[in-house]
């Protein structure tokens, strides 16, 4: 039998043995922990709250920070085009691909089935950096964090042709690396990083809850998702 699916399998077996002695509850939270901080929201997330800590960024003049996604100078059109490109064309790619049936499962459970959609959103993530890159008046921060997402969509796709890393604690890693750049730019946002770390925490567990990885492949994807961020900000300073 294939090394391949040799490993396939084991993953297989281990979901299912999770499946027999966690809890029905407990899987459930696990479930809509994954759901709740999926990777494909995760840009959107941090746009959000650079939004609302820092508006001035985005050339708000006043302090209603709950209109500064909206408002006039940070118009809604910018957040838009980062769900769009982030989220909703990756998730009707992989809707699109479940339908023809060119994977087995919405959920992509094994390392082939994330192949041909790690490179839909590698190519729409890649379009969304080129589109922002000419947008003189987004923050740089944006930039920053679409450009470090796009990197480690990659890394993780390269990763995934020997080992199937979590893409959730990717998404993660990124996520407290986007958090420490805007607590950098931003007051009283400290409190963020406190958010970031239970964040990354309960995303992990909740990943071996269900079984979906082994610690190798969680730590990993913290890794590469917190390193592409840095490496996204040094090239934009450098450049």
């Amino acid at each position: 039998m294939p090394k391949e699916s040799t490993y396939e399998n084991i993953d297989i077996a281990m979901t299912e043995r999770y499946k027999q002695y966690i809890p029905r509850s407990l899987q459930f939270i696990a479930k809509f922990i994954s759901i709740a901080f999926h990777p494909l929201f995760i840009l959107s997330y941090a746009y959000i709250l650079l939004a609302y800590f820092n508006p001035y960024l985005f050339g708000e003049v006043n302090t209603d920070k709950i209109f500064s996604i909206t408002g006039k100078h940070c118009k809604g059109v910018w957040f838009f085009n980062i769900v769009l490109f982030s989220c909703i064309i990756p998730v009707v790619g992989v809707v699109l691909m479940k339908f023809l049936g060119m994977i087995d499962s919405l959920t992509l459970p094994t390392k082939d089935d994330r192949k041909i959609p790690y490179v839909l959103a590698g190519i729409f993530y890649m379009a969304m950096v080129a589109q922002n890159s000419t947008n003189t008046s987004l923050p740089l921060e944006i930039k920053i964090f679409a450009l470090g997402a796009t990197i480690a969509l990659f890394i993780a796709f390269f990763i995934n042709l020997f080992t199937k890393i979590s893409i959730h604690t990717v998404g993660l890693g990124g996520f407290l690396a986007m958090i420490i750049i805007i607590i950098s730019r931003s007051y009283g946002a400290e409190f963020l990083f406190i958010f970031g770390i239970l964040a990354c925490g309960l995303v992990g567990t909740a990943r071996l809850l269900l079984g979906a990885h082994n610690p190798a492949d969680i730590y990993g994807g913290y890794f590469v998702g917190f390193l592409s961020q840095f490496v996204a900000l040094n090239y934009i300073f450098s450049s």
